[in-house]
């Protein structure tokens, strides 16, 4: 089964890519900014997944647009982190952020209230296909 998203919001610029590519130092691979592009603030109508042997959820892909608040969290996520390995393109129901391991293209999650990252082991791709 394919994943729908619901609620999406367009994303209005694309060139929000280059800016935060500039401001943090860090190339964000095309298919994490295909997802983006395609499901910018949206929900996918198959979200949960396992980490090990606990179930954890997907609420939503983080808005890259300017004026939407989700936007600031990416950059509180990104200060937050303090990782430039790790980029925030996720959040859970508790507020943890769901990363790409920038050095190798893995999905992680990251507990906001432990300071620690958690592995999936799974490409973004691997990830989405995982979800039911």
């Amino acid at each position: 089964m394919s994943i729908t998203w619901k609620y999406k919001i367009d994303l209005k610029d694309k060139a929000v890519f280059e800016k935060i590519e500039k401001n943090r130092g860090i190339i964000i691979p095309d298919d994490l900014k295909m997802l983006i592009e395609q499901a910018n603030a949206a929900t996918p109508s198959l979200y949960k997944y396992m980490l090990g042997s606990t179930e954890k959820t997907l609420g939503a892909i983080l808005s890259f647009n300017k004026d939407d608040e989700d936007v600031d969290l990416v950059y509180t996520a990104l200060d937050d982190i303090d990782e430039k390995n790790y980029f925030p393109f996720g959040i859970d129901a508790f507020g943890d952020y769901i990363c790409l391991d920038l050095t190798d293209d893995t999905v992680t999650l990251w507990s906001h209230e432990e300071n620690k990252f958690y592995r999936t082991n799974k490409t973004l791709k691997e990830f989405l296909d995982s979800l039911y």
